[in-house]
């Protein structure tokens, strides 16, 4: 009977053990085939050299103190201690000369041993300097400045009128192309001419700047705090505190919560030398 066809070759050594299985003679010796791997010897866990017994002939930082005795790497032992007389080799022999013995008397290397004598002469360390915090920076102190000497620094350095410069905004032009000369003068007349409106108030923001700029020439008056609500104007029509035409206006200026009389100062509003922008005519809509 003929063998089973295999239409590929086998992938893994388990099909290989498969297919050549039916090949074995039930009377051959059992290992003419193996069916188990096998693997090389491995030598992993095969101790590594120990090194040498020495005994020390000094003290060794790290290592130990004289007469110590115990294993350590043979090239340190070849190439440094050895020739520099540190430590001697530990044969049979020379255990027997000492009386001791290869078993009991091999100790272990002390890496927490320091030679006292060395550390004396090196120089002594210098502790370290103390970090010096970072020094915040010492908040000015605000002078206290009596209400007295407020009112004297107000009344002496705060010119009696203070000045602003608006540009004013023109009054429209009437239509009086139409009538005959002697009825645009007659209107002209009897239309009153009242104060100009301004491009930007002139506000009490604006004037406690204006005496605070005033008041700083002395170095008591750098120390007065004059906000806006010190400030009153006099004479406006509306309830806002704010000047929006030229003119001449009464301001009363107090001092802080005292119960001192307020200063009074002169505001004056003046055209300014910009050109006043006049408004332009609207543009006629063409008719469609």
């Amino acid at each position: 009977m003929a063998g089973p066809v295999v239409s590929r070759s086998p992938a893994c050594l388990w099909c290989m053990r498969r297919l050549a299985q039916p090949f074995l003679s039930p009377n051959g010796p059992v290992n003419s085939l193996p069916l188990v791997q096998t693997r090389a010897k491995s030598t992993h866990l095969v101790p590594s050299d120990k090194g040498v017994v020495v005994r020390l002939l000094a003290n060794i930082p790290r290592f130990g103190r004289k007469d110590a005795i115990f294993r350590v790497e043979r090239g340190r032992m070849r190439n440094e201690w050895f020739p520099r007389k540190l430590a001697e080799y530990m044969t049979v022999a020379r255990f027997k000369e000492l009386g001791l013995s290869p078993k009991n008397d091999v100790g272990e290397r002390d890496p927490t041993f320091v030679d006292m004598k060395v550390l004396e002469q090196l120089p002594a360390a210098k502790p370290p300097a103390p970090v010096a915090e970072p020094q915040q920076a010492a908040k000015p102190v605000k002078k206290t400045i009596k209400p007295e000497r407020v009112r004297e620094l107000l009344e002496r350095l705060v010119p009696k009128t203070i000045t602003f410069y608006r540009i004013p905004i023109p009054a429209p032009p009437s239509n009086t192309a139409t009538i005959s000369p002697l009825v645009a003068v007659a209107v002209a007349q009897e239309t009153p001419q009242g104060p100009l409106a301004i491009y930007g108030s002139v506000s009490t923001k604006d004037i406690a700047s204006s005496i605070k700029s005033c008041i700083s020439a002395d170095e008591d008056g750098t120390q007065i705090n004059i906000e806006p609500a010190h400030v009153t104007v006099l004479g406006l029509k509306d309830e806002i505190n704010k000047i929006k035409e030229l003119g001449r206006f009464e301001v009363k200026v107090s001092i802080g919560n005292s119960d001192l009389e307020p200063i009074t100062r002169s505001v004056e509003v003046l055209p300014s030398e910009e050109k006043t922008q006049e408004p332009q005519p609207a543009s006629k809509k063409t008719a469609v």
